[in-house]
């Protein structure tokens, strides 16, 4: 019996050897420092880079110089740019190429006149200088989706130093390239402007400092004519800090019917350049009238006040994203996802219109002519309609028509729409509209000079 005791005395230490084993096991051994979340900061992530890496662009150069120029230089395939049908060009050191001649002009002028009747397409019109601590200037043919191209690269370029030593603290890139269309017609092309870094904006010698304000870079072309619809000047061309890096229109972050920040596209069909930009850059400085691209609803009724015989309502207005200009003929490629052409539809999905159009503020709403549908109540056989006043008008014409402003930035296609409130004062309490008939109305975009009409 003391064995048995014993035997299960020895089975019970042994078992509670077992379970302190188990515990130490199961016991934690010396803290370990606790994971904690952290922010980690992300590496910079790579955009699409604007300018095109083709070596081509590089076989030819300009030495290094101070407003110098190529001779004619043939850039493999004929163009037509309003009326000017080569094959040659000039490449010029200051940010530009041009036609017929070349161009030493360092001081940017104006690109919406007649350029000094010299063709011009200018992607960086500055002071460029490549001497000292610049790169220089290439350029050189290549393909691009299968089509031939022309190239100028000003890449890490220098601005004019007066002590002749070379700048050190600011550079730019930027590139032009000529792109062969005459699978869509004879002497059809695109132009593409390309924009990786601008960092100044004036040579010394143009009452800059530093690279910065004097007379500022011009971006845009000009066929030396002076003709309406010949020329372009990008918004904030000539305008200081504009175009740098991180300014109220960095051009390393405007697009222009492209996908990719830095790209400007200008689609040139027939001698024309087809595909312009937005209306808020192509508009006329003063009296933009823009009555045909707007669709207009008149009130559907009048709210009268007996007392003023003045009449309350509501007109309606919608850009409706038409091109000023004749539509661009199938074919003009408005849409190409290789080179990066990216169109603007109108309201019904329609790509063979040109880019729909912004309006640019304010809008002018003007009345040619307002009269009542009938004569005052009582009056005489015979009696003619009285006319209608505005009475809430901006101001009158020269030809005293009344109009009225609307301070609105701008109008985008297709909506918002804009409601403008008008005032009318009816002698005849006839309400002159319905929505299914309306008087006839001009609106204007951006400034209006009421002493031009």
């Amino acid at each position: 019996m003391l064995s048995s005791w014993l035997d299960r005395l020895a089975k019970w230490k042994s078992g509670q050897a077992e379970r302190r084993r188990r515990r130490a096991e199961c016991r934690p051994g010396p803290a370990r420092p606790r994971a904690r979340l952290e922010v980690e900061p992300l590496e910079g992530r790579l955009v699409p880079a604007a300018i095109r890496n083709l070596t081509g662009f590089t076989t030819q150069n300009l030495p290094a110089n101070d407003d110098g120029s190529t001779g004619t230089v043939n850039i493999g395939f004929t163009l037509n740019f309003f009326g000017v049908q080569t094959n040659q060009i000039f490449v010029n050191n200051n940010g530009n190429i041009t036609f017929n001649t070349a161009l030493s002009q360092f001081t940017p002028t104006a690109l919406n006149t007649n350029n000094g009747g010299i063709p011009i397409i200018a992607p960086y019109f500055a002071d460029v200088d490549t001497r000292g601590n610049s790169n220089i200037v290439t350029f050189g043919n290549d393909t691009l989706c299968g089509r031939g191209v022309f190239g100028v690269d000003w890449i890490h370029v220098n601005y004019f130093d007066a002590t002749d030593s070379g700048h050190v603290d600011k550079f730019n890139d930027f590139q032009l390239i000529l792109i062969d269309r005459s699978d869509t017609g004879a002497g059809n092309f695109d132009i593409e402007f390309n924009y990786n870094t601008i960092t100044w904006e004036t040579g010394d010698a143009s009452n800059g400092t530093n690279g910065l304000g004097g007379d500022s870079a011009r971006v845009g072309y000009s066929n030396g004519t002076g003709n309406s619809g010949t020329f372009f000047e990008l918004p904030g061309s000539g305008v200081n800090g504009a175009f740098l890096d991180g300014g109220p229109q960095a051009l390393i972050s405007t697009t222009l019917l492209s996908s990719t920040p830095g790209r400007l596209h200008f689609l040139v069909r027939n001698g024309q350049v087809v595909m312009t930009p937005p209306m808020m850059m192509m508009a006329p400085a003063v009296n933009n009238d823009v009555t045909a691209q707007t669709r207009v609803f008149y009130p559907l009724r009048y709210i009268t006040q007996l007392d003023t015989l003045i009449q309350r309502g509501n007109l309606t207005l919608i850009n409706n994203g038409l091109p000023s200009g004749p539509t661009t003929p199938i074919g003009t490629s408005a849409v190409d996802a290789c080179l990066d052409i990216v169109g603007t539809t109108g309201g019904g999905g329609s790509t063979t219109t040109a880019t729909a159009t912004i309006f640019q503020g304010p809008i002018t709403i003007v009345f040619p002519s307002l009269f009542s549908n009938v004569p005052p109540p009582g009056s005489p056989p015979g009696t003619p309609p009285p006319a209608v006043t505005v009475a809430n008008a901006t101001g009158f014409t020269a030809s005293g028509r009344p109009f009225i402003t609307v301070n609105v930035a701008s109008l985008p296609p297709f909506a918002p729409v804009l409601r403008a409130q008008i005032q009318l004062q009816n002698p005849s309490l006839d309400a002159i509209s319905t929505f299914f008939m309306g008087f006839r109305i001009q609106v204007f975009a951006g400034t209006f000079d009421p002493t031009l009409l």
